[in-house]
């Protein structure tokens, strides 16, 4: 009797730890119900780095030594094979870079597709509507990712993407 009524309070407790952890695919974590893919590196020397952030179209705006460290992108398509329709038209995204404990933390956020937008308004005034949001298509209700194929796919034709642009950017990278 004991040994069940121990096996069934571990099981329950191993349930309850799985709500805790936080969910991710590739450097795609989930932060607060939302899609953040976020990399850590370490860079020696800042103007060299913002150099290269002005060189690169999807990084163009950021300006590191003047504090200009987030910006929202301009429109880019993503390119891969078998993606669902909402990823073969153009996205922007939220972008920023912070500077934490002499290393550079580099996150993508706010992912929209605005070819889906539904813009809806009540009484006159616009209402938020996820649809057209990464989010919307990628992750399930109770905050976690989708594990479908097409999900999988598109995160990671995101991840290999980002970090085509900031890899050689930066040194080491930590996830």
């Amino acid at each position: 009797m004991r040994k069940i009524t121990f096996l069934l309070l571990f099981l329950s407790l191993q349930g309850f730890s799985q709500f805790n952890k936080m969910d991710s695919l590739g450097s795609f974590y989930v932060i607060d119900y939302k899609l953040v893919w976020q990399k850590w590196y370490d860079i020696e020397d800042k103007a060299e780095f913002n150099r290269m952030l002005k060189s690169n179209e999807f990084t163009s705006d950021l300006d590191i030594l003047k504090f200009t460290t987030s910006t929202k992108t301009k429109l880019f398509r993503l390119s891969g094979n078998n993606l669902p329709e909402y990823a073969q038209h153009d996205y922007e995204a939220f972008l920023s870079v912070d500077y934490i404990k002499g290393r550079y933390r580099v996150s993508v956020k706010q992912i929209v597709f605005p070819d889906f937008v539904e813009k809806t308004y009540y009484n006159g005034m616009r209402m938020d509507n996820p649809r057209g949001t990464l989010e919307q298509y990628n992750m399930r209700k109770d905050g976690r990712i989708k594990q479908t194929t097409g999900t999988m796919n598109v995160l990671y034709t995101f991840d290999s993407v980002f970090s085509q642009i900031f890899d050689p950017m930066g040194g080491e990278s930590y996830e």
